[in-house]
């Protein structure tokens, strides 16, 4: 491989500001272009197909100019280049909004039968989709005055905005004691000071971490209320059933699939409640916290540092392919990736497709063995994106959020596997059973809980039941003591931890996560057997973008979410690894 990179090359968009602002202003007068071209003029098939190949080139332009202010932003959250694009970006918003809001309209007049019948033209093959869903849409339109109306005001989506610019830049939460000497607690440090094997290290980390969202408590829960506000008065207006129709209808995803998770996930938490007694009993714990979830046990002596992680990485993706794991290469070594921890840089990590370019990552890499993880999960939204873009054209490029984890997680269970069957003693094995089983715990059934909680919080106030923030902490106290179980103890601060969870300002997020954990276990199995075809199968679905519906694009990889049984499988499989886990732990203990 050749020398690897740390920081992202942002000249691949735009080599400089001065080309940036050529393209913005481009952009701005292209919109206003077209508004005059097409206004009363939506009508017949010549002129549609025309608006709709316009659009596609305006896009690709948008895509470069917010993809680069967007990072920009990530990289610096004072950055004053990206804010003052930003406040000019909103009042040409303002400006237009309502003008395309008008201009659009015209095509929800044109014939339902027209529309289907385009959609099934050649001429349309790019198009297909959207006109089909320009017909499903239709129910829910409002008439366009009304729609510009709403499109001047700027302050919609503001609560999410709010709470990302709180979160990584104002938020501080002091020094951890640590036996090392005091660490400075930041979104970075907190995934390492929450493993540490000093259980006093992980509590005031919890502790600290939460009593800083507690003193914001009434401000963060009027915040987020305000947020499903918002959302519950675009479910009415637009004449949906609820919030989880109007997030589920576009992409044609049953609204039975997420209580039924529920339902499961529920059904089998004696399983987890088995994995932490298993851990307790390990570490000879008299009391056991829910953060002493996160500790890893067993023992694993080999050092992560980024150049080792990248190499783990690709070793462990060579089941995927050679001309998959050259372009994780690429990405490693040509600037895709952000690695490093910098003041007021965006915490956690992401991935973002730039369409006509290739995708960029954002790491906090500190070095743990959830670094090296996080890189190969991160690579693989960076894999479905580039591919994606690849095959399809950009109507047809930006894959459902409901795939979006899909292949994140994939490339994480396949590199548990490949660790653990590289481990070198009991102790090795224990470690890496450990890190598998805490994947099912994180993803699987935390986010469900996350979800669970969600859906109360919309399903009370779309039912007209009042909701204050006393309620949120309550309710959540009591959910994580149904899903932690009596045995584990949860402190006082625990019950904010909603407050701090940045994904509950997407509503119905969440629960993709877990869902896209459950279709990952039944593809990363398939292909770690080397089942006949099926990698071409994967790497097929890992392209399609949004040219299929989500729920029957995982038909095509053997994953039915429809079924009960689907689901039921992930647990089948995590009780098969929390047996080898046990069994090892009670040889260990001899």
């Amino acid at each position: 491989m050749e020398k690897l990179t740390y920081d992202w090359n942002l000249q691949d968009i735009y080599k400089n500001e001065d080309d940036f602002f050529a393209d913005f202003d481009k952009y701005k007068i292209l919109i206003r272009d077209k508004i005059k071209k097409f206004n009363g003029k939506l009508k017949d098939k010549e002129s549609v197909l025309e608006y709709f190949n316009l659009n596609s080139f305006e896009q690709k332009l948008a895509t470069k100019i917010f993809c680069y202010v967007s990072l920009r932003q990530a990289l610096d959250g004072k950055d004053e280049f990206s804010r003052k694009v930003e406040g000019d970006y909103a009042y040409f918003a303002q400006e237009v909004s309502p003008q395309l809001i008008i201009l659009e309209d015209q095509l929800y007049k044109i014939k339902n039968s027209t529309l289907l019948e385009w959609a099934v033209d050649s001429d349309f093959a790019d198009y297909d989709l959207a006109l089909k869903d320009l017909v499903q849409q239709k129910k829910h339109k409002q008439p366009a005055k009304i729609e510009a109306v709403l499109a001047k005001n700027s302050a919609f989506g503001l609560s999410r905005e709010v709470f990302d610019k709180f979160d990584d830049v104002d938020l501080k939460f002091g020094f951890v004691n640590t036996p090392e000497g005091k660490v400075e607690l930041t979104h970075a440090t907190y995934g390492k000071l929450i493993e540490h094997p000093d259980q006093k290290v992980r509590k005031e980390t919890f502790e600290k971490t939460h009593e800083a969202f507690k003193n914001f408590n009434y401000t963060l829960g009027s915040l987020y209320l305000g947020g499903v506000d918002e959302k519950i008065f675009f479910v009415d207006i637009n004449k949906y059933k609820n919030a989880l129709e109007m997030n589920s209808q576009p992409n044609k995803i049953s609204t039975a699939i997420l209580p039924t998770l529920i339902d499961v996930v529920n059904e089998n938490l004696g399983l987890f409640y088995r994995f932490e007694q298993i851990k307790k009993k390990y570490l000879g714990l008299k009391k056991y916290y829910s953060f002493d979830n996160y500790v890893p046990i067993g023992k694993m002596d080999k050092k992560f540092d980024y150049e080792k992680g990248a190499e783990l990485v690709c070793d462990a993706l060579k089941v995927l392919g050679d001309d998959y794991v050259n372009v994780v290469k690429k990405a490693l070594t040509e600037g895709w990736i952000d690695v490093f921890e910098k003041p007021a840089k965006t915490s956690g990590g992401f991935s973002l497709g730039v369409y006509g370019v290739h995708p960029y990552i954002l790491l906090n890499y500190t070095g743990t063995y959830e670094c090296v993880s996080t890189l190969a999960h991160e690579l693989g939204h960076t894999m479905h994106s580039y591919l994606s873009d690849k095959n399809q054209v950009i109507d047809k490029s930006d894959y459902s959020i409901f795939v979006a984890e899909v292949a994140s997680i994939v490339n994480e269970i396949i590199l548990s596997n490949f660790m653990l069957e590289r481990c070198e003693s009991k102790q090795e094995k224990i470690f890496c059973l450990n890190q598998i089983l805490k994947q099912f715990y994180t993803t699987l059934y935390r986010q469900t809980m996350f979800s669970e909680f969600e859906h109360f919080v919309f399903t009370s106030k779309e039912q007209k039941k009042p909701l204050i923030v006393e309620n949120l902490n309550e309710f959540y106290k009591n959910l994580q003591h149904k899903y932690f179980g009596d045995d584990t103890i949860m402190t006082e601060n625990a019950q904010y931890e909603w407050s701090r969870i940045p994904h509950f300002y997407r509503p119905y997020y969440v629960y993709k996560y877990a869902t896209g954990f459950i279709s990952a276990c039944i593809i990363a199995g398939n292909l770690l057997k080397g089942k006949a075809g099926y990698k071409e199968k994967y790497l097929k679905f890992l392209s399609a973008g949004s040219s299929v519906y989500p729920v029957e694009l995982l038909k095509t990889v053997d994953v039915d979410l429809t079924k009960k049984k689907t689901l039921q499988g992930a647990f089948e499989l995590y009780a098969k690894y929390l047996d080898e886990f046990e069994k090892l732990v009670k040889e260990e203990k001899l």
